[in-house]
């Protein structure tokens, strides 16, 4: 089955924001943290530690804030995660990808598989590193893997799932999928089965302005690979019906 079978669609809006979301609503979650992506941005350092990447790569984290419903909003850049798709799991993958997904699926054999980067749009929360700062976003937001929510940029919305996690020191991430759907086609190449089989040598991030949403505690327990799509879509459709209304 072809990628664009398999991806949500994508829903135009007309208001800057997202549909029922006015960032300055809501109430920073903690100011100090999302200033620490930005000492990153300019000093390659958060909370003390050494970070490589953070200059050549902006955080841009103009924004993380928790709405009047209890939702996580951010507004950022948008990195690319290859990790899961057919070409991460192949021999010709790039020196950071990796085939295994922090959300697994079970493959109804006993075994589990990886969410797809390259047919499912998802996001990534920073997790990984020292003690003092390892999974300092989902303590404080209360978003985990699994957490479903919408990107919106530029005027398109994408339904995503959280189904990966990075480094403590990046906030800003998505799946080729989900660049896909907001515009961005960055597989270069396509096998005989459609799987992606080259991306570019050097895939640049979205630099700024990229409005995530996230819905804590809202994860399920009963996704496949077979579910996944249709479930995201659903369910970010009945968690943004629950969303407490904002001037647009």
């Amino acid at each position: 089955m072809s990628p664009s079978t398999l991806l949500i669609a994508a829903v135009a809006v007309v208001s800057p924001w997202p549909a029922g979301v006015y960032l300055p609503a809501g109430r920073a979650v903690d100011e100090a943290y999302r200033q620490e992506f930005a000492t990153c941005d300019r000093e390659d350092r958060f909370s003390g530690h050494a970070i490589r990447g953070c200059r050549s790569d902006p955080n841009a984290v103009t924004a993380l804030r928790r709405l009047p419903g209890g939702e996580i909003a951010y507004a950022s850049k948008l990195a690319v995660d290859l990790d899961g798709s057919p070409f991460a799991c192949s021999p010709n993958h790039g020196r950071m990808d990796q085939c295994p997904t922090s959300l697994m699926l079970p493959d109804g054999k006993g075994g589990e598989v990886p969410v797809d980067a390259d047919t499912i749009p998802y996001v990534v929360i920073p997790f990984a590193g020292p003690r003092d700062v390892r999974g300092r976003f989902t303590k404080l937001t209360g978003v985990d893997v699994g957490d479903f929510g919408y990107v919106q940029y530029h005027g398109v919305m994408v339904p995503v799932i959280v189904a990966d996690t990075g480094p403590f020191a990046k906030l800003g991430e998505g799946s080729i999928a989900l660049h896909r759907a907001l515009g961005r086609e960055l597989c270069s190449e396509r096998g005989p089965d459609t799987s992606c089989t080259r991306v570019g040598d050097d895939i640049e991030s979205i630099g700024d302005n990229v409005v995530t949403v996230l819905f804590p505690g809202s994860a399920r327990h009963d996704l496949t690979p077979a579910n996944l799509a249709i479930t995201i879509s659903r369910e970010v459709r009945r968690l943004r019906s629950g969303m407490a209304r904002a001037p647009s």
